[in-house]
This record gives structure tokens, C-alpha cells and sequence, in this order.
């Protein structure tokens, strides 16, 4: 296992040298390799099909730097998206079985959607995976792939940023601290442009997202999804807190989970809630509940988290598809 993933990260820093080496060359001609994401997206069998063209196109000219590119992406992308097809279709049996849940997305509420928007798009690389307008607030989801567990390049986590005059106050003593990202890149300067606020950047960066919203991001090639977790509770140290405990369910490397956090002295975290009417802080689980709990219940922190099973989850993806 430990060879595989040096292999894989091996690969994937040569394929970001080349990407990069590939920059010096005339820019008049746009290669299929400039559809880039930060996780690989599409179906292995489109990606496939592609690289048999590309291979027939490399073995004419291979002095091009964009057919030697785009052929070293394709083969990266089916290699990550072969394993992420097994983690889908086992996530999707185990949900179905009702022997564990999947952590899916977090509703955070925000008050400029363009900015907010612009940020995860431009600064972070991420994918607006749907738009729609829901009681005359716009409603919009973002990630770094589908969210889908029937698909081969699903199961990825996202945030839906709801529109909100006055946004659920999070981090300080609030229930919802921070989301803490993981990504093979991540420049400050596009993030400072896209209206990120770094607070810091020693070794990993702790930020605030346009709305709101904290964010801790370390570097990391080796995560299936780079929302690494959420954390509940009080944070008071610029690491992993000390008693702070992780909960999830699976593998953490593959999924996303909740780190409580211990909360300060003397102080009991504050539920993340906005003015009356207003959209506040959600967490999204596939899964039946809990043994004797309800659909939507709020942990002692006062974080809501509502549970959906798989068929109905899909259904709503659909839906929302359909409404964009």
C-alpha cells in the first residue's frame, strides 16, 4: 500500500512539473489538459477512450509538450478514478446495508454569493456542481466533484452556500468552528484575489472564506477528497487541539469527518445561529439514523445534522440538477 501511494505522488509531482514546464512553450494552441481540477473528474470510460487518442497523437509528435501532458493527466486520472469507482461502490453498498453513513455536505449560509462563489471557484479550484433558487434565496453547491455515490467520480463532500441578509455568525464561540481542507495546491496569492483573508501561513493556512466561513488548508496529494473535516466545539490552538477527538465513519483518508473540539474553560460553545428565517450551519449525512433518533437531529453543540437515505439522497441531487 505504502509503494502505491508513493508511486501515485510520485506521478502526481511529475505531472504538475510537466504542467508547469509546459507553460514555457507557445501558448497559441489550447490542449484538452487545460480542463484540469484539483481531483480527477469524469468517467473511466470517456477517459479512456481519450487517451487512445492521445497515445496515436504522441506516438507522431513525441517532442509535443501538450500530447505528453495531457497523456500523463489522462493516465493520473484513470488511476485515481479507478479507486475512487471501488470506494463509491463500496460506500453505496455498505449505506444501503445500513452498516455505515456518509458524511455529504454542510449548508453554510453567506451574504454575497458572487464573492462567495468567485472564492471557492477561482481560489480554490472548486466545481459548482448546481445553482438554484429556493425561496427566493439563491442556493448554490460547490465541491471538487460529484456528490453522487452511482457515479465513478462521486462520493466527494460539498458546501450548498445559502444565500442570507445576516449570516449565522461561525468560528469564535460559535458550535461551528472551521473547515479544514487538504490539496495538492493551493496559492495564497489567487485566494487573496478571490477575497480569501489569510490570517496565517506558517506550514498550513488558516483563512476566512467570503461569508464567513474559517478555513484551515495544509497541503496534502494523497486525499480522495480535500474536505478533510469539520470541526464542532472550540478551537484554541493553530494545530490539532489537544483532547480533540475525530469521528466518522470508514477510512479518514477517504472521507470526511467531524473533529470535536474541547471546548474553552468556563465557556459552552454557542449554537451557529442567524436572525429568525435565516438558513444556519447544516451538516448532511447519507445513512438511516441513529437507532431511536430522527431524521434531523443537533448535536449537544447545537450543529443540526440531518440524515437521508441513499435513494432519496440521489433523488434530491436530481432534483436540484433538474431546478438549475
Amino acid at each position: 500500500m505504502k509503494s502505491s501511494l508513493k508511486s501515485s505522488l510520485v506521478s502526481r509531482s511529475a505531472l504538475l512539473r510537466s504542467l508547469a514546464l509546459g507553460t514555457v512553450f507557445t501558448a497559441t494552441r489550447r490542449p484538452a489538459i487545460a480542463a484540469y481540477t484539483i481531483v480527477p473528474t469524469g468517467s473511466v470510460r470517456d477517459k479512456t477512450a481519450r487517451l487512445a487518442e492521445v497515445e496515436k497523437l504522441y506516438a507522431k509528435t513525441p517532442d509535443d509538450p501538450y500530447a505528453f501532458g495531457e497523456k500523463a493527466q489522462l493516465e493520473y486520472d484513470i488511476r485515481q478514478l479507478e479507486q475512487n469507482t471501488k470506494f463509491v461502490a463500496s460506500t453505496r453498498e455498505q449505506v444501503r446495508a445500513g452498516s455505515t453513513r456518509f458524511l455529504q455536505r454542510l449548508r453554510v449560509p453567506v451574504d454575497d454569493m458572487r464573492e462567495a462563489v468567485q472564492f471557492w471557484r477561482e481560489g480554490c479550484g472548486a466545481l459548482v456542481l448546481s445553482t438554484r433558487i429556493v425561496d427566493g434565496a439563491n442556493v448554490t453547491v460547490v465541491g471538487f466533484g460529484p456528490e453522487s455515490l452511482r457515479r465513478d467520480d462521486g462520493a466527494k463532500f460539498a458546501l450548498e452556500l445559502v444565500e442570507s441578509s445576516e449570516p449565522a455568525p461561525m468560528g469564535g464561540e460559535h458550535a461551528l468552528q472551521y473547515v479544514q481542507l487538504a490539496m495538492p495546491v493551493f496559492r495564497l496569492s489567487r485566494v487573496m484575489a478571490a477575497g480569501g483573508k489569510i490570517e496565517s501561513a506558517y506550514g498550513w493556512t488558516q483563512l476566512t472564506a467570503p461569508g464567513g466561513l474559517p478555513l484551515r488548508v495544509r497541503i496534502d496529494e494523497s486525499r480522495r477528497d480535500p474536505f478533510e473535516f469539520v470541526a464542532e466545539g472550540d478551537a484554541f490552538e493553530p494545530e490539532r487541539e489537544i483532547g480533540s477527538v475525530y469521528v466518522g465513519y470508514g477510512d479518514p483518508q477517504s472521507n470526511t469527518g467531524l473533529l470535536l473540539l474541547p471546548p474553552l474553560p468556563g465557556k459552552r460553545p454557542k449554537p451557529s445561529l442567524g436572525a429568525q428565517g435565516q438558513p444556519e450551519p447544516t451538516l448532511r449525512a447519507v445513512g438511516a439514523p441513529p437507532a431511536s433518533a430522527s431524521a434531523t437531529e443537533r448535536s449537544p453543540d447545537g450543529l443540526p445534522v440531518r440524515f437521508e437515505d441513499e435513494d432519496a439522497y440521489e433523488g434530491s441531487l436530481k432534483a436540484e440538477r433538474a431546478a438549475a
